[in-house]
């Protein structure tokens, strides 16, 4: 017992170090997801079913719809209804915090680690994920990779009978986020390891009761998958999803990382640690081959980049482990007056004043929700149209005001969107047609006309701006520094 309660005490610098992450997950409700994702809740919960079909545009209207994160958005209804905008922030980054504590336990759980380079691991990876943390479904597969990457770890360690826990798991993912896959394509990966391995090494009777068990529980976890509302047709809709050939133009978490945007500083040192780290110690080819896969997912879209934070981050904190155990050794050997109790004293020191620190600026960040929803969505020109009812019949919206605009007049008929964050329902054309209008290409108008817009919302200072009010068919009804309202004068 004594021990028990001394090797956990060693680890308390490295849950201090945790409340370092909270700077970087904690985030203001601003993902335009969330407004579509509240509503659909709440017409999930007073509708007592699920909505199958497309509600909130007049594009795409009566179109059918997998609705791969309607757990997520009942959580979402709940939240908003409960405890407001805040209850919502906190929550989702409560979920991801779980993640780095999970993370945490992977690591001393495997060993090989120094709790406070596990802990600066932690705030790296903290980092590597800033473009995507937010208030949205896809925080759900930090923590579940997380979960899942430490079950594997116990698994490898001979505690078979934990991965029978994982098609419970998948059951309960798959019914808030389409990333599930993610959790299937690690299973894949831990199967051809273990393949690996077993061939390497005389195809022993452990590594095929190894083999035997992760086979057994992939499959049990793709079957599990299936228990939801909408079976195996949800595989084909996540598909659709993650390889549409349109997002990447302009829904900037399905692009390539810009390394100029400071926002993704972390992931690009945090992948450099990964590889500098190979000279201190090379993980196990399980590791190593997450860590390759994710990077490449990352590196073609920057959505992939908390993935590849929740695998990477015990790979650094293990590598970089066995470095601080050299320079430690080092530096102890020419101060002779400098004692271990001095170094855990002055990290513990540290720890403490990162963990205050970390809890401090996560609540300066939720300060101000009004002055951030009013500057990044179109509030004050919803009051316009709200007052002036009679104006348009059919919208051309921005692409990450409609859900806050169909949030907003649902179910008015002349205030349906022209398209929301839903992509994969809105389809490739619709969207390709959308890029056509917001990046004013030649047959801009066309577009406008076919669809018979009659009014258009858009982001103050675009492009499109200066092309209506260049026409001659447009009228500039209402602006202010967020959004422009124009009006055809002679509709299509």
């Amino acid at each position: 017992m004594l021990r028990a309660t001394a090797q956990r005490a060693t680890w308390w610098p490295a849950a201090a170090l945790a409340l370092g992450t909270l700077p970087f997950i904690t985030r203001r409700v601003g993902t335009p997801d969330y407004w579509w994702h509240t509503l659909t809740g709440q017409l999930i919960v007073h509708g007592h079913g699920l909505v199958r079909s497309d509600l909130y545009t007049y594009t795409v209207a009566g179109a059918p719809w997998t609705d791969h994160e309607y757990g997520s958005q009942v959580i979402f209804y709940a939240l908003t209804r409960g405890g407001g905008l805040l209850a919502v922030s906190v929550f989702w980054a409560l979920v991801v915090f779980i993640g780095f504590l999970l993370v945490l336990e992977r690591i001393r759980f495997a060993g090989g680690a120094e709790p406070v380079i596990a802990g600066v691991s932690l705030i790296l990876g903290a980092a590597a994920g800033a473009f995507m943390w937010s208030a949205a479904p896809q925080m759900w597969d930090f923590m579940f990779i997380a979960l899942e990457l430490l079950i594997i770890e116990r698994f490898l360690a001979g505690h078979l009978r934990v991965l029978w826990f994982m098609p419970l798991v998948m059951l309960v993912w798959a019914n808030l986020h389409g990333g599930f896959l993610v959790g299937i394509l690690i299973l894949v990966v831990l199967f051809v390891a273990l393949a690996v391995q077993w061939l390497l090494h005389g195809r022993g009777l452990h590594e095929r009761v190894l083999l035997g068990r992760t086979a057994l529980t992939t499959a049990g976890c793709i079957v599990a998958s299936f228990l939801t509302p909408w079976g195996p047709s949800l595989f084909i809709y996540v598909w659709r999803t993650l390889f549409s050939p349109e997002q990447p133009a302009f829904i900037a978490e399905w692009q390539s990382p810009d390394f100029h945007d400071i926002k993704l500083l972390g992931f690009l040192v945090m992948l450099l640690a990964v590889m500098v780290g190979y000279i201190f110690r090379r993980p196990r080819l399980f590791d190593t081959l997450l860590v390759v896969l994710t990077a490449a997912l990352a590196l073609r879209s920057v959505r992939f980049t908390i993935v590849f934070a929740v695998v990477a981050t015990p790979v650094v904190a293990w590598q970089w482990s066995a470095a601080w155990f050299e320079i430690r050794d080092r530096v102890m050997s020419r101060l002779p007056g400098l004692t271990p109790r001095d170094v855990a004293f002055g990290t513990g020191v540290i720890a403490a004043a990162v963990a205050v620190g970390g809890v401090g600026l996560a609540g300066l960040t939720l300060r101000g929700q009004t002055a951030s929803t009013n500057a990044n969505f179109p509030v004050a020109a919803g009051d316009w149209l709200a007052a002036h009812p009679s104006v348009g019949t059919r919208m051309f919206n921005q692409y990450d005001w409609g859900g806050y605009l169909a949030y907003r007049f649902y179910p008015q008929s002349n205030r349906r969107v022209f398209i929301y964050g839903e992509a994969e329902l809105m389809g490739d054309q619709l969207l390709a047609d959308y890029v056509e209008v917001n990046q004013v290409k030649s047959d801009w108008q066309q577009v406008l006309d076919r669809y018979g817009v009659d009014y258009v919302v858009f982001a103050a200072g675009k492009p499109i701006d200066a092309v209506l009010q260049q026409s001659g068919q447009w009228t500039l009804a209402y602006s202010d520094s967020v959004a422009n309202i124009f009006v055809r004068q002679h509709p299509a």
